[in-house]
């Protein structure tokens, strides 16, 4: 179960050593001699006889735990006591196996903190269709620092949405991983920057013994997203020497947009409407659209792929066009192959110090595909005026323009898609070393423990993608190609060239820590310390390919690059006053050195915990906090892509004609789909400041029962970001701010080619959120079997954000993809060599993406409940079996009522999937 830290060993315990008290007495009879602890290590891992690898008797674990000082995340004090004074969730690896968890983003993805969702390989038309990250608090993808054992790793070296960095989640092998520990609290003044609204410390598996194998095989009930997964883990013991190695291997299949029923088409909704790619020419005198003859037919220029007469909401023209439906090219999943490698090395050099080594390598290859580029000459607008955008305009009498001859013979341009040069594809490949040396010891009879490393860390993406010379084409219709017929294959071989970009990003980090007892004791104990340095220098280069970084592309890509060191130093100490009463304060400094604005910041944190009695805790802590401007927003290229936007300054009625009350329920803003978003770097970015308060409250009962409340609260000054472009058009409609940043086309609107909207890296006001964790536990046994239970709820009570000095300030919650609750609740069950595990996940209803801020009641995303189960069998001493089923229901992804556009459902904000209802079986063996 998921659960929160209390007071003291026995409140720690049922957090990161949960599994040890709940299953000592789940499986007792699994304790005894029947199995071999030189074979069964692993194996007794993943039934859950506690979070190291090693198999112990109960009283001996026990007994070795009271003894062991560890670290906890969210501090660098190593003590006994582990009386964490902050929230922090563990979730160990047999919780992964239960309830149905195939990655490390999907346990970070279903802890209810995640209120700002994820982004993941469902997330095909971005830039970082290969990667994943979360957004806990929703306050940005880089605002959670992510660490492994401790210690930092490199960000992806392409940004979401081509402008925000963060670490790829998904290059972390699930067979590498012991447990996660999220701390849903600021840690700026332990850990430094990125660590705003928390901490993911990925623990990866030590002192494996004897050899283990995993087989897991998932498909989906209508089809696609057929996955496997293989791993093996092996370790051993010579002496003072301990090796471990394990392998593991992830593959998936697409998951089709013709797979599911809701995404099969342009229309698989009422509200959506084919595209105008089919093979048309619209006259720019008479603005009368010609569409091909044998449009919808098997004859047409384009395979048969043309559907006649279509009439495209977003043109007002009048006019019905020849039609296009894209969806049979996309995916809802993109297809993925992954493998990965680590080796751990410790040998004890002497009773008090220990040299150890980790090397990792991951290698991954996600194939995308969208359907062909789309050639539009030119499009009108919202009032019936065509508006040039690319391509090149026929003069009238020109050989390849369909109206020469005619009586209507009148200048025009073509506007199809270009399937002859088929679907748009990009096979990326990602290759990640990372490497750790270091030395940990203690001195002075284990009173001072210690612990340096030295580690690298680089992550490369090579990525190709067929594009199209946009020069070369326009020049072949300029001189006579007919755009009406076939293009011959010999020139789309002429025409078409490899997109190569290649990216990568790097860090070395160098460490030290001390901690240990001063000489000055206190009613509870002696006063503790730790002292940290760190020093890190970063680097990311990303390569587009020449012809694209020219324009003279189809599609474009993402470039920059830039270097940067950063040293921290940092100290904490804990006061134990009393039995009762514990205080602890930590300070950090930061310093950066880069071309940039950013120099350094100071962080402080305090935090203290109040024991009324054994089973009532207040905990209480606040500091601050810093961000450093990601890299991407510092030294990047500038970027374009497309997005939707409504546009305010056109109103609408609900037939199409003007109106000007935009209160008015039939009078909205004009929806303009692919207009041109350039968004760029910002050298003299400041670094981001603000602060962290918690307050709790915790409850632990004799019975099995445990609950905890947090008040959390996060403000954050100077917040960098590239402003979304919707609150850019509605800022400068209705404030008169920001309209620098709209550039519109000689008519006024954003459609042609001339309009843009610029959303550079800025530093705006700020953005502050407050709400409320809630986390019930419930632990009992009875003749049928030992039962828990777990409930966990989080509520944002406010997520406010102001772009601009004197701008309103602006009410996220239930708007901007943010929803009021999430909340989950597990239930489990276990007898002998049986159980069970029931899991219900629930998101909250939200704003539509196109609601504009002026949500009524219809404009809203249902709420999202899925169910999982799963049960398991132990098979002899040596091997069990899972078998489970996600999304039990079936559930499809809410529509949004305001999005008439294909898939029909927010998939950008990653709290929806369109997996379906999943079946997995997983076998884990030892020998």
């Amino acid at each position: 179960m998921l659960s929160y830290s209390s007071w003291g060993y026995e409140g720690q315990s049922k957090l990161l050593n949960n599994q040890i008290q709940l299953n000592s007495k789940q499986k007792d009879n699994l304790l005894k001699s029947r199995f071999k602890v030189s074979t069964l290590t692993t194996w007794l891992a993943l039934c859950g006889f506690g979070l190291s690898s090693p198999a112990y008797s109960k009283d001996s674990t026990l007994k070795e735990e009271e003894e062991k000082k560890v670290v906890v995340t969210g501090s660098r004090i190593k003590k006994v006591d582990l009386n964490n004074l902050k929230p922090i969730l563990s979730i160990s690896r047999e919780e992964f196996d239960k309830q149905g968890f195939a990655s490390a983003k999907d346990v970070i993805d279903s802890i209810t903190q995640n209120t700002g969702g994820t982004v993941d390989n469902s997330f095909t038309f971005g830039f970082t269709p290969a990667a994943s990250s979360v957004n806990i608090r929703g306050l940005g993808f880089g605002h959670t620092l992510v660490l492994v054992d401790g210690r930092r790793l490199p960000i992806y070296p392409v940004g979401i949405n081509g402008t925000s960095n963060f670490v790829d989640l998904s290059s972390i092998p699930t067979a590498f991983i012991e447990r996660v520990d999220v701390l849903t609290d600021g840690a700026s003044a332990v850990y430094g920057s990125d660590a705003v609204s928390g901490v993911i410390n990925v623990i990866t598996r030590k002192d494996i013994e004897g050899i283990s194998m995993n087989y897991r095989f998932g498909d989906t009930s209508d089809g696609g997203f057929t996955n496997h997964r293989y791993n093996l883990m092996t370790g051993a013991r010579n002496g003072d020497t301990q090796i471990d190695l394990i392998f593991d291997i992830w593959s998936q299949d697409a998951l089709l947009a013709t797979q599911r029923d809701y995404a099969n088409s342009d229309v698989a909704d009422a509200s959506g409407s084919y595209s105008a790619g089919g093979v048309s020419f619209l006259g720019l005198n008479s603005g009368f659209v010609y569409q091909h003859p044998d449009c919808g037919t098997a004859n047409d220029p384009i395979g048969g792929l043309s559907i006649a007469d279509v009439d495209v909401s977003v043109f007002s023209s009048g006019e019905l066009w020849c039609g296009f439906d894209r969806a049979p090219y996309r995916q809802l999943i993109a297809p993925q192959d992954k493998f990965s490698l680590m080796t751990r090395l410790s040998y004890e050099v002497t009773p008090d110090l220990t040299l150890f080594s980790r090397i990792g390598y991951s290698n991954s290859e996600t194939d995308t595909q969208a359907e062909p580029n789309f050639y539009g000459g030119a499009l009108f607008n919202g009032f019936g005026t065509a508006v040039l955008n690319n391509g090149a305009i026929l003069p009238p009498g020109a050989v390849n323009n369909p109206t020469t001859g005619s009586a209507f013979e009148e200048p025009g341009v073509f506007v199809r898609r270009l399937v002859e040069f088929g679907p748009r594809q990009t096979k990326i490949e990602n290759n990640s070393i990372n490497m750790l040396l270091g030395l940990e010891g203690s001195f002075a009879n284990g009173q001072y423990d210690w612990e340096m490393g030295l580690s690298f860390n680089r992550t490369e993406l090579d990525s190709d993608s067929n594009n199209i010379l946009l020069s070369a084409l326009n020049s072949a219709v300029d001189n006579g190609l007919d755009l009406f017929e076939t293009i011959p294959q010999s020139v789309v071989n002429a025409l078409t060239f490899n997109a190569n970009q290649e990216s990568y990003s790097s860090n070395r980090v160098f460490d030290f820590s001390i901690s240990g007892d001063l000489p000055v004791s206190l009613d509870a104990g002696p006063i503790q310390f730790a002292l940290a340095l760190e020093y890190v220098n970063e680097k990311y280069r990303d390569n587009p390919d020449p012809l694209v970084l020219q324009g003279d592309a189809f599609d474009g890509q993402t470039s920059g690059g830039g270097e940067r060191d950063h040293l921290g130093i940092g100290g904490e100490l804990s006061f134990p006053f009393s039995d009762k009463f514990e205080l602890d304060i930590a300070l950090r400094w930061d310093d950066y050195d880069d071309a940039s604005s950013v120099n350094s910041a100071v962080s402080p944190r305090i935090a203290m915990a109040y024991r009324a009695n054994e089973n009532f805790l207040t905990r209480f802590s606040w500091g601050r906090s810093f961000r450093a401007p990601d890299m991407q927003r510092l030294f990047g290229g500038q970027t374009e892509s497309f997005i939707d936007i409504l546009d305010p300054e056109f109103l609408v009625d609900t037939n199409g004609l003007p109106c000007t009350d935009i209160t008015a329920p039939d009078c909205s803003p004009t929806l303009i789909q692919s207009v041109s978003l350039l968004t760029g770097a910002n050298i003299d970015l400041k670094e981001e400041e603000g602060s962290n308060l918690n307050l709790g409250f915790v409850l632990e009962f004799d019975n099995g029962l445990d609950l905890s409340i947090d008040y959390f609260q996060v403000e954050l000054d100077e917040v960098v970001t590239a402003i979304n472009p919707q609150s850019i058009v509605n800022l400068c409609t209705f404030q008169g701010l920001l309209c620098e940043n709209v550039v519109r086309d000689g008519a006024g609107t954003l459609f042609g080619s001339s309009a843009f909207i610029e959303s550079n890296a800025v530093n705006f006001a700020e953005q502050d959120t407050s709400g409320i964790d809630l986390i019930i536990n419930y632990d009992w046994r009875n003749d049928s079997g030992v039962w828990s239970t777990s409930l966990n709820i989080t509520r944002v009570n406010e997520f406010v954000t102001q772009f601009a000095d004197g701008s309103r300030r602006i009410e996220n919650v239930e708007l901007g993809f943010l929803p009021e609750y999430r909340a989950n609740f597990v239930m489990d069950w276990d007898k002998e060599r049986w159980g069970a595990t029931f899991r219900l996940n629930y998101v909250d209803k939200l704003g539509g993406a196109f609601c504009n801020g002026f949500c009524d009641k219809t404009e809203f995303v249902d709420s999202w409940t899925t169910t999982s189960v799963s049960g398991r069998y132990e098979i002899g001493d040596y091997t069990r079996i899972i078998m489970g089923i996600n999304n039990l229901g079936n559930e499809a992804p809410p529509q949004d009522p305001t999005q008439t556009t294909w898939p029909f459902f927010i998939n950008g904000s990653g709290y929806y999937n369109a997996v379906g209802r999943e079946f997995y079986f997983q076998v884990d063996t030892t020998f």
